[in-house]
C-alpha cells in the first residue's frame, strides 16, 4: 500500500513525498523477508485500515483524468464508497463487510468497464503505439515494422512498438470486437482481483484479510488509470493473478508453470523472477515444467520473429537502447540525482540491482515455494525501478499487487507438508511447494 501510494504521488511533491514513501514501502517489504519465519500473530486490522484511508484520499484529490467530466466524477465517487469500505472493515461485522467488499469489486469492474468511453483519448504514446499497431495486424502489416512519431514533454518517444508479441496477441480480439484494445485491459483487471479472492478462500486465509487484501487492490489510487492509459500492466497483473491461483490450485501442474512464463512473454522487466521460480521447483519436476512454460512463452514470440526477425527483435530492445538519459519524470532514484545534479548512473546499475536483489531473495527465500517468489519477485523488481531510468506509476501498481498476493499466501494458516525427501517440514503458508499437494 505505499508503494501504490508513494508511486502515485506525481508533480512537485514527487521527490519529496513520493519517492521517499515508495522506498519506505520497498523496506517494509524488505523486513518482511527477514521476518518470513516468524510465526507470531501482528494486529494488523488498525495499521491497514489507516493506509487504506490514506489511499483512497491520495485516489479522491489525485489528477484530473484526460476524458470526459462525468467520468473524472465517478473515479472520485468510488474512492468515497472506497473510503466508507475501510470503515466498514474497521469496525463492523462479517456479513455487513463482505457485502460493501462485494459492492466495491462490483463497482471497480464496472468502472474499469467504462473507461475506454469515459476516455476515448488518454493523450498518451502508449496507446497510439498500440492501437496503431493493432491495426497494422488487422490488415496484415508486421506491427514491429510501422514507424510512429509522438512528442511528448520528456522529447520524442520510441518510434516502434516497444513491447512484447504477447500483448499484441492478447489485445487483438478487443481491437477487432471494439476498436479498443482497453477492454481487454478493464477484463483482465477485473479478472485479477476476482481470482486473487480466490486464490485467498483456497488458502482458507482469514475473511477479514481477504476483503482488506481485495480493497488493497481495488482502491489503488490510480486504478482507473491504468485502463485508462492503455498501460500493458492490466494484462501483466491478470496473468499474475492467474499464475497464484493455478499454482494454488494444482501446485505441480503445467498450467501454473505456463501462466507463470507467460509473464516475461508480456514484459521484459521480468527476467529475475523467472530465476526465482526455476530455483523453487522441485529438481525431479524442474525440466519438464520449465519446459512446458518456456516453450509457450516462445510460441507466443515465435510467429513474429518467423515473419520479420530483425523489426521484432529491434521493437523489443527499442526501449532499453534508445534513450539517452533518464527519464526526469521517474519516480527512482537515478532520475533524483540527475534533476537535482544533471549527473546520473549507468542504465547497468538497474540491470546490477535486478540480479544482485534476486540473488539475496532467493538465497532467503528459497524455501518458502509459491509466497517466496511472489515476495522475492516483488522486492527485486521495486529494487530495480528505484534504480532504473524508468519507473512509473504503471510499474509499481504490478509491485504493489505483487506483495498483496505474497501477503495473502504467507497469512493463510500454518500447516505442514512434506519436501521432496519425504521429511515433514513446516511450512508457513497452506500453498506447498512447487509440486506437493495442499495439506
Amino acid at each position: 500500500m505505499l508503494i501504490a501510494i508513494g508511486s502515485c504521488i506525481r508533480g512537485e511533491l514527487r521527490f519529496l513525498a513520493g519517492l521517499p514513501i515508495t522506498a519506505a514501502g520497498l523496506a517494509v517489504a524488505a523486513r518482511a523477508m527477514l521476518l518470513v519465519g516468524d510465526r507470531r500473530l501482528v494486529p494488523w486490522l488498525t495499521p491497514v485500515s489507516l493506509v487504506l484511508f490514506a489511499m483512497t484520499l491520495v485516489g479522491l484529490f489525485g489528477p484530473v483524468l484526460p476524458g470526459l467530466f462525468w467520468y473524472d466524477a465517478l473515479c472520485r465517487l468510488f474512492f468515497v464508497f472506497g473510503a466508507f469500505g475501510v470503515g466498514v472493515l474497521f469496525f463492523a461485522g462479517n456479513a455487513l463487510r463482505r457485502r460493501v467488499t462485494l459492492g466495491l469489486v462490483i463497482a471497480f469492474v464496472a468502472l474499469h468497464v467504462v473507461t475506454p468511453l469515459g476516455v476515448p483519448d488518454p493523450g498518451i504514446d502508449v496507446f497510439l503505439w498500440t492501437q496503431s499497431c493493432l491495426q497494422a495486424l488487422g490488415h496484415g502489416i508486421h506491427p514491429y515494422t510501422i514507424h510512429i512519431v509522438y512528442e511528448t514533454l520528456a522529447g520524442r518517444t520510441a518510434p516502434v512498438y516497444p513491447y512484447m508479441p504477447f500483448t499484441l496477441i492478447a489485445f487483438f480480439p478487443a481491437y477487432a470486437l471494439f476498436g479498443d484494445y482497453r477492454f481487454l485491459s478493464a477484463a483482465a483487471i477485473a479478472a485479477a482481483v476476482i481470482l486473487i479472492r480466490a486464490s485467498g478462500r483456497r488458502l482458507e486465509a482469514e475473511p477479514a484479510f481477504i476483503d482488506a487484501a481485495t480493497l488493497a487492490l481495488v482502491l489503488h489510487p490510480r486504478s482507473p488509470w491504468i485502463t485508462a492509459m492503455g498501460w500493458t500492466e492490466g494484462l501483466v497483473l491478470a496473468v499474475a493473478a492467474a499464475f497464484v491461483y493455478l499454482a494454488i490450485r494444482w501446485p505441480g501442474g503445467f498450467a501454473q508453470a505456463i501462466a507463470f512464463f507467460l509473464l516475461p512473454a508480456s514484459k521484459q522487466y521480468i527476467l529475475a523472477p523467472v530465476l526465482l521460480y526455476v530455483g523453487s521447483t522441485p529438481p525431479r519436476q524442474r525440466l519438464r515444467v520449465v519446459a512446458v512454460g518456456a516453450a509457450v512463452a516462445i510460441l507466443t514470440l515465435a510467429p513474429f520473429v518467423l515473419w520479420n526477425w530483425r523489426a521484432t527483435i529491434d521493437g523489443i530492445v527499442t526501449q532499453m537502447r534508445t534513450p539517452a538519459s533518464p527519464r526526469l519524470d521517474a519516480t527512482s532514484f537515478v532520475a533524483l540525482a540527475a534533476a537535482w545534479t544533471g549527473a546520473f548512473a549507468s542504465r547497468w546499475l538497474s540491470v546490477a540491482v535486478h540480479f544482485g536483489v534476486a540473488a539475496l531473495a532467493y538465497l532467503w527465500l528459497r524455501h518458502h515455494g509459491l509466497a517466496g517468489v511472489l515476495l522475492g519477485s516483488a522486492l527485486t523488481l521495486c529494487a530495480t525501478f528505484l534504480a532504473g531510468w524508468q519507473a512509473f506509476v504503471n510499474y509499481y501498481c504490478l509491485v504493489a499487487a505483487l506483495l498483496v498476493m505474497a501477503a495473502l499466501v504467507f497469512a493463510a494458516p500454518e500447516s505442514v507438508t512434506e519436501d521432496e525427501e519425504g521429511a515433514r517440514q513446516p511450512h508457513g503458508h497452506r500453498a506447498p511447494r512447487w509440486g506437493a499437494t495442499a495439506s
